[in-house]
């Protein structure tokens, strides 16, 4: 299903969730830099968007100790986002949060889209991944632990960047999937892919997409 945009609290939420109930859409708000949330420099061949971010992991066992490192290290991958002009860097203080949480706290982060205790999302500044998943992947993932995980925290920041499922899961059987298409449960032929391909890539460094609305804005 395709990300929209809903209503949570006051303000105005981009919510993704991989195998969420969609309510209605509405419009967007877009981030200035008097938020706090990032901004696209007038320039944008020139410099990349910096996007900041903070990470929570609110479990405590060793199967998800790593948490920070892989996020981090994900997110830093020259085969990532960075390739479509994006700069995504930890900090404390940052306008948007990636959260590491059991189902039914991962469902609350996402309302209101339904995760039914076993998805993940992207809904206004948070990033709520589900720590089974996170633990133990989708019985339907045919790649390994490691490469969801991967897939996981680009596919769902790649909505915080502003990015769409597409309308087709799999375009080309055979072939690494979207980063972009819901791999846990729809691979439809395609190949498990952790990392934005080509296509993804030059559509998010258009930097015309609206990015998520940071705390605060």
């Amino acid at each position: 299903m395709r990300a929209l945009i809903g209503i949570a609290g006051p303000a105005l939420l981009l919510a993704a969730c991989s195998g969420a109930a969609e309510p209605a859409s509405s419009s967007a708000t877009t981030t200035t830099a008097s938020t706090g949330a990032p901004t696209r420099d007038a320039d944008r061949d020139a410099d990349p968007v910096v996007v900041r971010y903070r990470i929570e992991r609110r479990t405590d066992d060793p199967a998800t100790a790593d948490f920070a490192l892989v996020v981090t290290t994900t997110l830093d991958d020259p085969r990532g986002w960075s390739r479509a002009g994006f700069r995504l860097v930890e900090d404390p203080e940052a306008p948007y949060v990636i959260v590491l949480a059991e189902g039914p706290e991962v469902d609350a982060l996402c309302l209101p889209y339904d995760t039914y205790g076993q998805f993940s999302c992207q809904n206004g500044p948070v990033v709520a991944l589900n720590a089974d998943r996170w633990r133990l992947a989708h019985p339907k993932w045919t790649g390994s632990p490691a490469a969801y995980r991967e897939m996981v925290v680009n596919h769902e920041v790649g909505h915080l960047l502003g990015m769409h499922h597409p309308d087709v899961q799999c375009p080309a059987p055979g072939e690494p999937a979207p980063i972009m298409a819901q791999q846990s449960t729809e691979l439809d032929g395609c190949l498990p892919n952790p990392w934005p391909l080509d296509d993804e890539i030059a559509r998010a460094a258009r930097h015309d997409l609206k990015l998520a609305p940071g705390y605060g804005a």
